[in-house]
């Protein structure tokens, strides 16, 4: 399994003084995901990250450009894909077993065999006991853990996850970093993953790419150099997260150098008559 941007455009039309304005979203991205691998994308606010993974998703289509999974151009949602957003989107009239099966009920599977396969993947997050509970009695984390059941549960072979746990605390956050580096492990379904946070990204993901200030374009795509599982301790994998830091923080400061009032400067940065200069950098 393949999957391809090829030359990928993004105009949205937004409203202005004269009317609707075209503003350029994504500049012409091209990469690749391999089969089984997980790969996140990271970079500032209003980059294309989620943009990317809605037409990966076929929840949007390209201005310009192809998306193709084995050869076959993205045109529309399909079951080898399912996406996982920040909010759960939990039925709340359904009960948790209820919500993971919706989407094989969709499907036409018989009830007894979609019972069956919901469990087992409430079990693979380790909510099982909770079958029978609705979304209002469950935490933020396990809310998100059971959207994360029913996104499996369709045994997709591509996962689309975005900005999965910004909306939860930091203690929660860690355990389902853990949890999903585990199901990863076990599953090997290709994961595309957005986030904002590079300690994350670095600490699940085969390869990193990093995305520059809007219009986005690909700034590096990295390679993570240390095996699965691992240990958010290490000093090696604290090193190479700092290493990358540069690469992010130079764009967000791009963004907020547009954004915010003209006395704010970035640390370390020197204001030019053509915009912000890293010392040292040009950008």
């Amino acid at each position: 399994m393949s999957i391809e941007f090829q030359s990928v455009q993004k105009f949205f039309q937004r409203p202005g003084k004269g009317g609707m304005g075209r503003v350029q979203a994504l500049s012409p991205t091209t990469f690749n995901i391999q089969s089984g691998e997980f790969f996140s994308i990271i970079g500032p606010s209003g980059c294309g990250k989620s943009t990317l993974l809605n037409l990966l998703a076929g929840l949007d289509e390209p201005s310009a450009g192809k998306v193709l999974v084995d050869g076959v151009e993205v045109k529309e949602p399909g079951p080898d894909r399912a996406v996982v957003f920040q909010e759960h989107g939990l039925m709340p009239w359904m009960t948790v077993r209820h919500n993971v099966e919706y989407g094989l009920k969709l499907a036409g599977m018989a009830p007894k065999d979609r019972q069956e396969k919901a469990m087992q993947y409430l079990r693979m997050v380790h909510l099982s006991k909770f079958a029978e509970s609705y979304p209002h009695q469950l935490s933020g984390g396990m809310r998100q853990r059971v959207s994360i059941a029913r996104a499996l549960a369709l045994e997709p072979r591509i996962l689309l996850m975005d900005e999965p746990f910004s909306a939860l605390d930091a203690q929660t956050r860690d355990v389902l970093q853990d949890e999903l580096q585990r199901i990863w492990e076990e599953t090997r379904t290709t994961i595309l993953f957005v986030t904002h946070h590079l300690s994350e990204a670095v600490y699940l993901s085969d390869r990193v790419m990093i995305m520059t200030a809007p219009p986005g374009s690909i700034k590096r795509i990295v390679r993570v150099p240390f095996a699965h599982p691992r240990q958010k301790t290490s000093n090696e994998l604290s090193a190479f997260i700092n290493d990358l830091h540069q690469d992010i923080k130079t764009e967000v400061d791009i963004v907020a150098a547009r954004e915010l009032d003209p006395d704010w400067q970035p640390e370390n940065a020197i204001r030019q008559e053509d915009g912000i200069v890293m010392q040292g950098e040009g950008i």
